[in-house]
């Protein structure tokens, strides 16, 4: 442990022993003010931040108390040099979280809690690589609470038959206790704490009584724990030079193949945690964490939640084994106290000496809820696609607020039209037999993915890139992305590097229904084809202005008919109120049946600024209808016939501030390129364009991957 005479902030200023003063140099930095006589500490406080867990340049509670302090003085004096009231208020109102935490009931206890003075081991530096001895120096906890059908029993003969000693039991009041192990050290809390105060203050008292053990590990009281374990992970620790492991491995995190593997689990995506394991150094820094702190001092989430949370925070993995060497085994919850625990279930062994023999289980086709518009509109048409392809069980239909639901499609599958609000009861009660719910882009009812996984209903979702945003809460409940471009696989895989979000991405090439687009030979250009939409809204600058042009591109296509009046042009719209265009512009209806959108016309002009998906540019290929669009991702993936050339870029939001960059075109390039097409000989291009929809965007395809993707045990 280091003395306050190695700190490196420390400016000795007067008095000896107890009574010295000194300035500390790091609260002056982070207050800015050139006043020494403000950052002055006494030597108790500098000894305190030295046995923190986070010593030295951390803002370690102890900091964050003495700057609180300073900073109530500066407003107090209305300010002084380097700091004005206003700043010195915005300082407080920051540094709460780093504050310590005094659980209600027992001021005696203030967490994170200080190291002993006569600690002396550093913390581990080597990553986890080759220890000194054969075996761990352990320190294990288990957490129990009041329970109508108590499992600890279970729970603690497992413990004893997996080489784990007398465990100390940390007990909520009125919980169960055997008397069988009645010698094994127990913790009986006076008043409750809840979920995650237990969890924690379990981890503080683990470390207190053996600071220098190598690992510390809590057990939940509804596990059965793998004969043979701890000589088990004598040989494995630590797997992968990760600090943070797993011994229950839920199925929803089980790898492909038998062995160790590291998850970024995101945000509240470690489930259950019934049976984690620090190593020291990784268990000091969760328990100094300030954010940490601030959710036990709130209990808003539990024990998982929490720490799946910290670990995203400081891109840190958690290493879990395939097949799992710990099962589930409660029915009923000690945390949710009016109905059953969202089961979290394992492909669990006995005992270790059968990991060697293990091989996954058989998996079935999971049963898929569908959720999404059915409406004249490209997710209307996503989501009725899935309904038709894929073998779902049924389809809830929420009403759209301004487009009317489309007659029922009689596809064989069970469909409910909704209201856009639902009571999470009833949506449990819609739930009840699926293995999934899948939709495109939006869950559309509130609450939908939560429910579903209060459920135990994995959650997988069709994203259109542009339309998410990684604030919105939804998406941390997300098991399977399904990307449909490239494009869109890069940003969610990107995404989850990045924020540690838990889902699987996988890149599905968007399919399309040849037998609805019914296949015309073109022979030569004499028509180009505009299919707007309903114009896909218009983007908002850093600004706070809109863009003067909405996402298809229709100002492109009005001044490239006023360019070259010679070129003729027809334009399906949805809009209300069309833009002006010139006299040989035909302007025409949308039909509700988008088949009949390229049954007239030669080449496909779609100049979009950007792209979730983009369905008209697949859907004029299966038509025979060649494809003229912009020069950037996802739009230049589609194999277009001729790219209109990008003159440049600007970044737009459209959901809250996730930006974005929409390309810009010229008029006079888009003319360029249509009048090189203009009277060309497209016979051949009209041909490869239905073959390149067969051959990489077909249904059949398609649908194999989804399948394969969304299968369970």
């Amino acid at each position: 442990m280091r003395t306050p005479e190695q700190c490196g902030f420390r400016e000795l200023r007067g008095g000896t022993g107890q009574s010295e003063q000194t300035c500390c140099r790091r609260i002056a930095l982070i207050t800015g003010v050139s006043d020494p006589d403000l950052a002055i500490v006494k030597r108790d406080a500098c000894e305190a931040c030295c046995r923190s867990l986070s010593p030295g340049s951390e803002i370690n509670p102890i900091i964050a108390s003495l700057v609180y302090s300073a900073a109530g003085r500066i407003i107090q004096a209305g300010g002084c040099p380097g700091c004005d009231a206003e700043r010195a208020k915005r300082l407080r109102q920051r540094i709460l979280n780093h504050l310590g935490y005094v659980p209600a009931g027992t001021p005696d206890i203030c967490f994170p809690p200080e190291l002993p003075v006569e600690e002396e081991h550093a913390a581990f530096s080597n990553g986890g690589t080759e220890r000194a001895r054969s075996r761990l120096n352990w320190n294990v906890g288990l957490l129990t609470a009041p329970r109508s059908a108590p499992t600890i029993l279970t729970t603690l003969r497992s413990l004893r038959m997996a080489g784990f000693g007398p465990v100390h039991i940390f007990a909520e009041p009125g919980s169960w206790l055997p008397e069988e192990f009645g010698d094994y050290p127990r913790t009986v809390h006076l008043q409750r704490r809840g979920n995650i105060a237990n969890f924690y203050s379990s981890l503080v008292a683990l470390h207190q009584e053996q600071p220098d053990a190598d690992g510390y590990a809590v057990f939940q009281d509804d596990v059965r724990i793998a004969g043979g374990l701890r000589a088990w992970c004598e040989e494995q620790f630590w797997p992968l030079g990760v600090g943070l492991v797993s011994l229950f491995t839920p199925r929803v995190h089980a790898a492909d193949e038998p062995g160790w593997h590291l998850l970024s689990s995101g945000f509240y995506r470690v489930f259950g945690g019934q049976a984690l394991v620090f190593r020291r150094d990784v268990l000091r820094q969760f328990l100094a964490d300030p954010q940490v702190l601030h959710e036990l001092h709130h209990g808003r989430h539990n024990d998982d939640a929490v720490v799946s949370a910290w670990a995203t925070r400081q891109g840190l993995p958690i290493a879990y084994h395939t097949p799992s060497v710990v099962q589930h085994i409660g029915v009923v919850s000690s945390i949710y106290e009016n109905g059953p625990d969202p089961r979290v279930f394992a492909d669990a062994v006995d005992s270790v000496e059968q990991i060697v023999q293990w091989s996954p289980p058989p998996r079935r086709p999971g049963k898929i809820g569908l959720v999404g518009w059915n409406t004249a509109s490209g997710l209307g048409y996503q989501t009725h696609d899935l309904a038709r392809h894929l073998a779902v069980d049924r389809w809830l239909v929420p009403i759209h607020p301004q487009f009317p639901t489309l007659p029922d499609p009689k596809l064989g599958c069970r469909v409910d039209i909704v209201p856009l609000t639902r009571d999470p009861r009833e949506l449990s009660v819609w739930f009840r037999g699926l293995d999934w719910i899948l939709f495109v882009e939006r869950p559309y009812l509130p609450e939908l993915p939560q429910a579903a996984r209060a459920a135990s209903v994995g959650v997988a979702c069709v994203p259109n890139w542009e339309w998410i945003h990684p604030k919105q809460d939804w998406l941390n409940y997300v098991d399977v992305m399904i990307c449909p471009t490239r494009h869109t696989f890069a940003h969610i895989t990107d995404w989850k590097r990045r924020y540690g979000f838990g889902w699987k991405a996988v890149y599905v090439p968007w399919p399309i229904d040849t037998d609805r687009f019914a296949f015309r030979q073109r022979e030569s250009c004499r028509r180009f084809v505009f299919v707007d939409g309903w114009g896909g809204g218009h983007g908002r600058r850093l600004d706070g202005s809109m863009t003067e042009y909405p996402r298809k591109g229709m100002e492109l296509i009005a001044q490239v008919a006023r360019l070259a009046p010679h070129l003729p042009f027809t334009v399906y719209s949805q809009r209300r109120h069309v833009p002006d265009m010139p006299s040989h512009v035909e302007i025409r209806r949308a039909p509700e049946f988008n088949g009949r959108l390229y049954m007239d016309g030669d080449v496909c002009v779609q100049p979009s600024h950007w792209e979730g998906l983009g369905l008209q540019l697949l859907e004029c290929q299966a038509a025979g209808m060649p494809l003229v669009t912009t020069d950037a991702p996802p739009m230049n993936e589609h194999q277009p016939l001729r790219t209109i050339p990008v003159a440049g870029g600007e970044i737009v939001f459209l959901l809250h501030d996730q930006p974005i960059l929409s390309q810009l075109m010229t008029a006079d390039g888009l003319a360029d390129v249509l009048q090189s097409l203009y009277g060309a000989d497209i016979s051949q291009a009209s041909r490869d364009a239905r073959n390149y929809i067969e051959r990489e965007h077909s249904w059949d395809c398609a649908k194999r991957i989804i399948t394969d993707t969304l299968t369970v045990v």
